[in-house]
């Protein structure tokens, strides 16, 4: 039961952080173009703050691991920001 609960903390923590980068994103760059590199920033934070939100929540990380969490707090990040770009 364990492993489960790990796999799901390795999921959803990047996913809403991913999310939130994407909202802050969102808020820095207020629609302006030249701004778009902060957006970055932010998501390059939020994936770093994974690193040491996840030990604190229980779970123990490889270096597998790095890629999806990755790709996930990428992925969240991008349709999250976009979708707001695009109201």
């Amino acid at each position: 039961m364990d492993e489960y609960r790990e796999s799901l903390i390795k999921t959803f923590v990047p996913i809403v952080l991913g999310c939130i980068a994407g909202v802050i994103s969102y808020v820095i760059t207020d629609g302006i173009r030249s701004r778009d590199p902060l957006g970055i920033i932010v998501l390059v934070f939020s994936i770093y703050v994974n690193k040491f939100l996840l030990p604190k929540l229980g779970v123990s990380l490889e270096g597998k691991d790095w890629a999806g969490i990755t790709f996930m707090a990428f992925a969240s990040w991008y349709i999250v920001w976009t979708f707001l770009l695009n109201i």
